[in-house]
């Protein structure tokens, strides 16, 4: 029998001995969770045997708890009917109010809230007594689900074409993913108890938990358990908290280098540094009058100085998972570019300043991307237009750039997709590449490249001015409140010199700005830059 504070222990119910929980006593727990409709979810996914009942009874529950303020649909209830006749319905109740931490509910019910943490080892992330072990996981897994993690994970199942954007709550989405067949741990209690076969599958979902920053260890019991109740042998084991989990194969990094395209530094590294930048004097007009050799011959035509041309600004800040990176081994996750926003706005003043149109985005998967730059180019690139620009923000490494879906995009295949056929307006306008990312190295894996078509008779790569932020294996700076290095010394740049000097000339000096500065902090940034331009390119009519 189920003891109250009187009793000392918790014993199994005997033949003669009565029930202490009742409908009654449902009822009264349905009450005091009418306020709190995250903990009756909580309940409902650890308590419903099938996910399909679960996930559409929750849907229901949402709705109208939204609706009609304090109403409840007695979703515990209806659990009682189709489990009062287990044996242990009081067990499994009791244990999942304990797993929720309902503890001021359990008091109610008359239960001494120490003896039960022992007896259900409520504590132990590892230990499940009547409720479904991987259920117990899962549901510590939603705990520790964040909002930024949430969304990260609705962005990463719609790359399996699964949909749950809609569902507010982390164990909505695993009912769903249950649902679906994307996870299984069918007969898991059964297995507890009699030692039956079971199938329990939650691979799918463990790739991408491995992926999202802070949930490694969450990914790491969800394996152990797989491993666990499939009959998988378990190498060796590592805990948490003391607890049995599998030690996995690590990886070898050479430090997290190879996955990030910047390093964040602290306000005491960067804030003189900034204030170098941000104070360098405007340039006197006798020190930078254009060279006299510049004639109309030997630079590209500026045919409307009010409107140069189009500037595509691309800005990766926040990164996901998604089925094609976890395919191609993408091993660390892509942490958050704080500060990237602030180089996205400096870009965009900058470039309007110059008389461009700017189009920006932000977080764009792979294929967003490459559609993002295509409906642009076709929409808005005319015959007037005398240069076109072309700037990412991203994480990196070498020759490539991630995608918010932490997928590879080689810039050579951008660079072949606006030389193709379908880009034959871009043909004869300078095009200017400026990506702030690093470059170093990375193991060879596929990468995505945009689709294009190549004449045979046109020869491409020509008009082209590509700027990296950094060299081949070398890192890319940036702090979280004044943006990066190379973009903020750039386009301070631009401002002053547009007027006076050629891209490559201006280029040239932010290379030296960056190496100066770069050299005060004591670290290694070397832009680089690669043309096949045929003339001096201006931003302005030179003066």
């Amino acid at each position: 029998m189920l003891s109250s504070d009187a009793r000392s222990s918790l014993n199994s119910k005997s033949d003669n001995e009565t029930f202490i929980l009742n409908l009654d006593s449902i009822s009264k727990i349905e009450k005091q969770l009418q306020d709190n409709p995250y903990d009756m979810i909580s309940l409902v996914f650890l308590l419903y045997d099938v996910p399909d009942t679960a996930l559409q009874r929750l849907m229901v529950y949402q709705r109208v708890t939204s609706d009609v303020s304090g109403t409840n649909i007695n979703l515990l209830q209806e659990w009682y009917c189709h489990a009062s006749s287990r044996p242990d319905w009081q067990h499994e109740l009791l244990e999942a109010l304990m797993i929720c931490q309902l503890n001021s509910i359990v008091k109610s019910l008359g239960f001494h809230i120490p003896t039960m943490r022992v007896f259900y080892q409520s504590n132990d992330p590892f230990s499940s007594k009547y409720i479904n072990p991987v259920k117990k996981v899962l549901y510590h897994a939603c705990e520790n689900i964040n909002s930024t993690n949430l969304l990260k994970l609705k962005k990463s199942l719609l790359s399996y074409d699964i949909n749950v954007m809609e569902y507010t709550t982390c164990e909505l989405i695993f009912l769903e993913l249950l649902s679906n067949k994307f996870i299984t741990i069918n007969n898991i209690g059964q297995k507890i108890k009699t030692n039956q076969n079971c199938i329990c599958n939650v691979e799918n979902l463990v790739k991408i938990l491995d992926n999202l920053n802070g949930l490694k260890k969450v990914a790491m019991n969800l394996r152990y358990f797989q491993s666990k109740f499939n009959d998988e042998e378990v190498d060796s084991f590592a805990s948490v908290n003391g607890s049995s989990s599998p030690s996995l194969p690590v990886p070898p990094l050479d430090g997290t280098k190879l996955k990030q395209d910047d390093k964040n530094y602290g306000a005491e590294d960067f804030s003189e540094l900034f204030d170098i930048i941000n104070n360098m004097p405007e340039p006197l007009e006798n020190n930078f009058k254009s060279d006299t050799m510049s004639t109309k011959q030997n630079r590209y035509e500026i045919k409307n100085p009010e409107q140069l041309g189009v500037c595509i600004v691309i800005n990766q800040e926040n990164f996901y998972p998604s089925k094609n990176s976890i395919e191609d081994h993408q091993i660390v996750p892509l942490e958050e570019r704080k500060g990237s926003s602030v180089d996205k706005r400096t870009l965009e003043r900058t470039m309007t300043s110059l008389k461009f149109q700017v189009h920006s985005c932000s977080d764009l998967d792979h294929d967003e991307m490459i559609e993002f730059i295509k409906k642009k180019i076709n929409k808005h690139v005319t015959s007037n237009d005398s240069i076109f620009m072309l700037c990412i923000l991203s994480h990196g490494v070498r020759d490539h750039v991630y995608a918010a879906d932490s997928v590879k995009i080689k810039v050579e295949s951008i660079q072949n997709l606006l030389d193709s056929d379908e880009m034959s307006h871009l043909r004869g306008i300078p095009k200017v590449f400026i990506i702030q990312a690093c470059q170093v190295e990375d193991t060879p894996h596929p990468t995505f490249a945009a689709d294009n078509v190549q004449t045979n008779y046109y020869l491409g790569k020509l008009d082209f001015l590509i700027y990296w932020a950094t060299a081949p294996e070398y890192e890319a700076f940036r702090h979280e409140q004044t943006g990066s290095l190379f973009i903020q010394a750039l386009c301070k740049l631009l401002r002053q010199r547009a007027k006076h000097d050629h891209l490559h000339e201006i280029f040239t000096q932010v290379n030296n700005n960056v190496a100066n500065l770069c050299t005060k902090l004591q670290r290694a940034q070397v832009p680089l830059f690669k043309s096949t331009l045929r003339k001096n390119l201006y931003l302005q009519v030179p003066e």
